[in-house]
């Protein structure tokens, strides 16, 4: 495999604390959302300024932005075809509307990957991610399983989101050696197992099902995390009670219910890709469903999603943006295995604390696109900033293996 000279490993620029800040600022107000606790804050739109203050930071620092991650490309190039599409969809306020939604997430990309520039800031960064879902949790479960608002309003997108980020509460918890740390990101588990259960999410249950055995297959320590597998799942099982067996059983009934109608809306959505291979625009599947909604559901169902994130992609992105998504996931992923050979070359702590986090990204990607295969969530925040983050990780480590490094010196791309 191709290896790189630890000089030739350009170190971090260093940027001002403020833009840091700001980034975590901004992860709290769009995941912890205290503007949906506080309605006066909603008039202040707390969002927005966040949104804009990390955009002004983001334009004096162009220079300090590596255009040639892919990760980076592969974001901007999908934007891009969204904007292309605005033109021929049928409804271009929808189409318009859903490639601005994507391109606010760039600030946070850019500030990311530009900010987060040493092992402490990612720790950190991560430890605040990790916080907010304890946040979102606890109103969570005293609120049937639904978060706040907005990509976490109801309980099966609350669900997705736990299953998003509860991977890194078991990378903090196998990483972190003091006790009270443990203790801390094992109630943190808890909240987000307990919140998810209570909501009886049925793709959240499968979520949590792919997100615990990848935990286990990639983790080295792999007793260990069986055994905190079976003591989790054991918690679960008495935890959740008959009635979220009983709607979990329900999973495997596919002529009724919800399972029959997600399966008819994706075949509407194969249908209205077979004739729209170049996509129908963002977010008008909904628009468009009256015209391949089958004889199944009620005449004039204007407005149906395609309960499928992978149903969403292709009718309305067609070919070319089914390429680029799965081109973003190839080098994801890619990345993640690369993160292990990285790690050969620290110290002991780092290398520890890398792998865990490869073992982290994996359950991550593993658990959120098992729910996002049921419920309509492109264009939600989580992944994107997954790829953000898997950038900012791969960046951070290079930069850990270079300076680390042993005897020989090298340190791989």
């Amino acid at each position: 495999m191709e290896q790189l000279e630890a000089s030739e490993v350009e170190p971090a620029t260093p940027v001002g604390k403020a833009w840091f800040v700001l980034t975590i600022i901004y992860l709290f107000i769009d995941c912890a959302r205290p503007q949906d606790l506080v309605k006066a804050l909603d008039y202040i739109h707390l969002g927005m300024i966040s949104v804009l203050a990390l955009l002004v930071f983001t334009l004096r620092n162009l220079r300090l932005i590596d255009w040639k991650i892919p990760q980076v490309r592969l974001i901007l190039l999908f934007i891009i075809l969204l904007i292309l599409e605005i033109p021929f969809a049928v409804n271009k306020h929808f189409a318009f509307d859903t490639a601005l939604g994507l391109l606010l997430y760039l600030p946070f990309v850019f500030s990311c990957i530009c900010s987060v520039d040493s092992k402490r800031k990612l720790k950190s960064i991560l430890f605040f991610a990790v916080l907010f879902l304890a946040c979102q949790s606890q109103f969570a479960i005293r609120h049937h399983g639904c978060g706040t608002g907005a990509q976490m309003y109801d309980e099966n997108d609350f669900s997705l989101y736990v299953n998003t980020w509860l991977p890194f509460c078991f990378m903090f918890f196998l990483s972190e050696k003091a006790p009270w740390k443990k203790i801390l990101f094992g109630l943190i588990t808890a909240l987000g197992l307990a919140a998810s259960v209570i909501g009886r999410s049925r793709g959240g249950f499968m979520g949590l099902i792919v997100m615990f055995f990848i935990f286990w297959l990639f983790n080295p320590r792999k007793l260990v995390s069986l055994l905190i597998i079976g003591v989790v799942g054991l918690s679960l099982y008495m935890f959740a009670g008959d009635k979220y067996w009983s709607r979990i059983a329900t999973s495997s009934d596919t002529q009724h219910g919800t399972a029959k109608e997600r399966i008819e809306s994706w075949r509407a959505g194969w249908n209205m890709f077979l004739h729209n291979p170049l996509g129908v625009g963002g977010n008008n599947y909904q628009i468009r469903f009256t015209e391949y909604q089958s004889s199944w559901f009620r005449r004039g169902m204007w407005g149906r999603v395609a309960h499928s994130l992978w149903f969403t992609l292709l009718p309305e992105t067609g070919i070319i943006g089914v390429a680029i998504f799965f081109s973003l996931l190839f080098i994801n992923i890619r990345d993640i295995f690369r993160l292990r050979n990285v790690a050969r070359y620290c110290r002991d702590e780092d290398a520890r604390f890398i792998k865990n986090l490869s073992v982290a990204l994996l359950g991550s990607l593993a658990g959120f696109f098992s729910s996002a295969s049921f419920i309509s969530v492109l264009y939600y925040p989580h992944y994107w900033y997954l790829c953000a983050f898997i950038s900012t990780i791969v960046l951070v480590a290079n930069r850990c293996a270079a300076s680390n490094s042993y005897g020989d010196s090298t340190a791989p791309e």
